[in-house]
């Protein structure tokens, strides 16, 4: 057996703390949690489950107390996991399978990224390396850090099935608030130091849309998109589909020109193929949204767990056109606790139910 230490920095998380050590400690992982400076008895609650708990002093530098928790671990491989994060699918014999066949390689992740807007609450999926061999990888980046070869190799990766719930943008507002711009004042130092990143205005734009403030994400959106990222990035597409849903959302749709031109990067992706399905409703053309729709039914890939938009759409071009069994089909397709669907059934049935003169 291959032995792997999972690795946890926290700060003032206990009860996150508490669920995420219950998940972990279904398999024969090493434990190994580093405290940043707690005041709410999460190194109590990791001595329940460890006794490798240690004491870091915050440097503002995420990537320093990772790779000091690394250090502190008995095995060279390491499965790093946030506090605010919760193991839900790991084949132990499929992980040790998979470090065998890839023994230089960094093994990614499925986070489902959960978060609310308009009092709904929606999930992301986000595909994250993290499960890598300390000789050859450590982490650089004080904010939003990421895994680099400690030599001249090629930096390779490869898929493991391991799923993870992520609670970290859920809370209070003050809450998710101190967060985001403890995370801005950092990656502001990060953008001083490479002002033509686009990833820095991507990351400060997301820390504003954590804080519900979309008038001052949109121009830091807008600014990663004028340093063209590259789009095979792990995060451009997201970049792509918050932006275009904030240009959309106000009416700013001239401005949203440049999403048909990924067609060739995502045209696999329900999500994007769903945006530029509503950029063609938004410049009235409906045959080309419905295409889009339509593609994006039978599309592989998607972001957000919620696979039921283009049915709905669907529907709604159908019944632009007043082919209206049609749509009612589409609608139906969606379930009853679809609430969209279920107002343009209810009206569907308004129509059909008004007496004729």
């Amino acid at each position: 057996m291959i032995p792997i230490s999972v690795c946890i920095i926290t700060k003032n998380e206990a009860a996150n703390l508490k669920k995420c050590l219950e998940a972990i400690r279904q398999y024969p992982f090493e434990i190994v949690v580093v405290d940043t400076g707690s005041e709410d008895g999460s190194w109590e609650t990791a001595r329940a489950y460890t006794e490798k708990v240690y004491d870091f002093a915050w440097v503002d530098d995420f990537s320093a107390a990772r790779n000091f928790a690394a250090q502190q671990a008995s095995h060279n491989m390491i499965f790093p996991v946030d506090t605010d994060e919760f193991i839900t699918r790991l084949d132990w014999e499929e992980l040790q399978e998979l470090i065998l066949q890839n023994p230089k390689s960094v093994g990614s992740v499925r986070r489902m990224d959960y978060f609310e807007t308009d009092g709904e609450k929606h999930c992301q999926l986000c595909v994250i390396d993290r499960i890598y061999n300390r000789r050859y990888y450590h982490y650089t980046k004080p904010i939003h850090e990421t895994l680099a070869p400690l030599t001249k190799a090629p930096y390779r990766s490869y898929a493991s099935s391991i799923e993870i719930d992520h609670a970290g943008y859920l809370g209070s507002g003050d809450l998710l608030k101190q967060k985001a711009l403890r995370d801005i004042n950092l990656l502001l130092k990060e953008l001083e130091k490479e002002p033509e990143n686009p990833y820095h205005y991507f990351q400060i734009a997301q820390s504003y849309m954590l804080m519900r403030d979309t008038g001052s994400a949109l121009p830091y959106f807008q600014k990663a998109m004028e340093r063209k990222p590259d789009p095979h990035a792990d995060y451009t597409h997201i970049l792509l589909y918050n932006y275009g849903h904030l240009l959309l959302e106000q009416d700013r749709v001239d401005e949203a020109s440049f999403l048909p031109d990924y067609h060739g990067y995502y045209r696999d992706n329900m999500d994007y193929l769903c945006l530029t399905g509503l950029f063609y409703l938004c410049q009235n053309q409906p045959l080309k949204a419905l295409t889009e729709f339509v593609n994006a039914l039978a599309a592989p890939g998607g972001d957000l767990a919620d696979r039921r938009e283009p049915s709905y759409y669907i529907g709604y071009i159908y019944e632009l056109f007043g082919k209206t069994d049609i749509a009612r089909t589409h609608y139906q397709n969606c379930g009853e606790d679809y609430a969209p669907a279920a107002e343009a059934l209810a009206r569907l049935a308004q129509k059909t139910d008004v007496p004729r003169k």
